[in-house]
C-alpha cells in the first residue's frame, strides 16, 4: 500500500510578489527555491500542514511559476530531497530584450485574467518564512 510519509511541515519560502520581483531582476543561470515539501499535497486545504493564508500563498506562486515558465522566463526543476518531499526550484532563463522592458508590467499581472493582480503589491520579504 502506498502511503505518503509526513515529514516535518512543509515551507513556503516566497510570496508571490517576491516571486515576481526575483524573475525581474535575475540573472541567467540564477536559482531560487520557491517550496519545500510536496506542492500536489501542500496547496490542497485537506492535507496542507501550512496556515490558510500560507496555503493560498502557495497556491498563487506555483501557479505563478508556471506562468512564468510557459513565458520561458524560467525553468522549473524539482530536487528529491526524500519520500515525498522536494526541493522547488525556479532557474532564470535570458529574457528577450524587447520583453525586458515590459517584464515588471507582465509580472504583475494575474496569470488566468491578464489583468493587475495586486497593484499595491509589496517585493519586501515576508516576516513568517
Amino acid at each position: 500500500m502506498n502511503t505518503i510519509s509526513r515529514f516535518p511541515i512543509a515551507r513556503l519560502f516566497l510570496s508571490e510578489s517576491q516571486l515576481c520581483a526575483w524573475i525581474g531582476q535575475s540573472a541567467p543561470g540564477a536559482i531560487v527555491e520557491y517550496h519545500r515539501g510536496f506542492l500536489a499535497i501542500d496547496t490542497m486545504r485537506a492535507s496542507s500542514d501550512l496556515t490558510e493564508a500560507d496555503r493560498k500563498e502557495l497556491v498563487r506562486v506555483g501557479r505563478r511559476a508556471w506562468w512564468a515558465a510557459e513565458k520561458n522566463l524560467v525553468h522549473l526543476v524539482q530536487r528529491r530531497l526524500g519520500p515525498d518531499r522536494f526541493s522547488y526550484l525556479a532557474i532564470a532563463r535570458q529574457h528577450p530584450k524587447q520583453l525586458q522592458e515590459k517584464l515588471l508590467t507582465l509580472l504583475a499581472q494575474d496569470p488566468e485574467s491578464g489583468a493587475l493582480a495586486n497593484p499595491d503589491m509589496s517585493f519586501r520579504r515576508r516576516s513568517s518564512f
